[in-house]
């Protein structure tokens, strides 16, 4: 679970770093290998075929490199920072980062199906929950019992924290529409894919919120999910915690 990983002292670290890791790493390479694949074989067939603009062309291209990018995210992490990400949060993190970038942007789902933004917004939340929990644990390392004891702080906590990556995420997308002129935050009334095309219309009103609001409210939604389960779980999550804090010291004996 995400509550193992902290950030190791120079002996954890060493320990840690002779544990196998060539299945992660052979399974991580064969993601990234097809990522590429997917991502050179659908450039490839908008440019030949010309049934994307340059812009639409650039803009996919670019959400596979970023995900190349995130796949090699945790290998960083672990080698250069000595920061070990636990494999639970980082499955989920790939998988929504698949699903958002690949299909979402790459192949163009967002275009194809409405709901596809609103059902990864709702996932979100509960991500940003799980990062929260992790962070909690790299940050504090072996002081974090302080905060794990105070079940209300720690469910603030979980809120607040999805919540303003939610409203930060919000302002990138606002960004980055406003540069390259896409369509992330779903203000065009005449389609949902991040590209625009010229006959394309806007939406006005109070209806063009109507995205960026709902992002923010299946956030909110999400991380409320995680908190009240960590409220009524709190001893258990503790006790869980201690026990691994107890197994990795035995762990780290026997080396």
């Amino acid at each position: 679970m995400m509550l193992a990983s902290i950030r190791h002292p120079q002996r954890q670290w060493r320990a840690h770093k002779q544990q196998p890791q060539g299945k992660l790493r052979n399974v991580n390479n064969i993601l990234t290998a097809t990522v590429f694949v997917i991502g050179v074989s659908i450039v490839t067939y908008l440019a030949v075929t010309g049934k994307a603009t340059a812009t639409e062309i650039v803009f996919r291209g670019m959400q596979f490199i970023l995900m190349i990018v995130l796949l090699q995210a945790p290998s960083v992490l672990r080698l250069r920072y000595r920061i070990e990400v636990p494999p639970l949060l980082s499955a989920v993190v790939l998988l929504f980062a698949f699903t958002a970038l690949v299909l979402g942007d790459g192949m163009d789902f967002y275009g194809r199906f409405t709901w596809w933004d609103k059902l990864l917004h709702a996932e979100s939340g509960v991500l940003l929950s799980m990062v929260a929990m992790w962070l909690i644990h790299v940050i504090m390392a072996e002081n974090d019992k302080y905060i794990y004891f105070n079940k209300y702080f720690l469910v603030l906590f979980l809120i607040m924290f999805s919540l303003g990556m939610g409203a930060l995420w919000e302002i990138l997308e606002y960004t980055y529409d406003s540069i390259a002129g896409t369509n992330s935050q779903q203000f065009m009334e005449s389609t949902t894919s991040s590209i625009i095309l010229p006959d394309d219309t806007a939406l006005s009103g109070h209806a063009a919120l109507c995205d960026t609001m709902t992002d923010l409210i299946l956030d909110l939604a999400g991380a409320t999910l995680v908190a009240v389960y960590g409220l009524i779980n709190h001893d258990k999550i503790v006790e869980r915690y201690y026990l691994l804090v107890e197994q990795r010291k035995q762990q780290l004996q026997a080396v």
